[in-house]
């Protein structure tokens, strides 16, 4: 019983382990702007394929509702080959999700729910 516990504890540390491209990733292109009264934009992208983009600008400045707004992106390659995109938006009212799209694959397209494989086969000109 103890070898099966000790056999899942290793197999579950190797699951997490970090992969050896995602160790290796450099940064290969980076921009960060910060007027100092709150307004900023910054993006980057590593080796890996991880990219990300924001940029906040303040709204009421000076007054007792002021807030920055934030919008922004990020996208990377998950687990499956597949790319993930998710944009944002951040104001007063909270966190927003505007759009989180995953479908294009490393080899070509996925289903989406709402469209046949048939439709998509077409549209590839399959």
């Amino acid at each position: 019983m103890s070898r099966i516990i000790i056999a899942c504890a290793v197999l579950s540390v190797a699951a997490a382990a970090v992969l050896p491209e995602d160790a290796q990733a450099q940064i290969v292109d980076y921009v960060n702007n910060n007027d100092g009264a709150g307004n900023y934009n910054f993006r980057f992208e590593t080796s890996n394929g991880l990219k990300r983009q924001e940029s906040g600008v303040v709204f009421n400045q000076g007054q007792e509702d002021e807030y920055i707004q934030v919008q922004g992106s990020y996208s990377y390659i998950d687990t499956k080959g597949r790319l993930v995109n998710v944009i944002y938006r951040a104001d007063r009212d909270g966190y927003h999700l505007q759009e989180k799209d995953t479908g294009l694959t490393m080899t070509g397209f996925q289903a989406s729910p709402g469209l046949p494989p048939a439709a998509i086969a077409s549209l590839l000109g399959k």
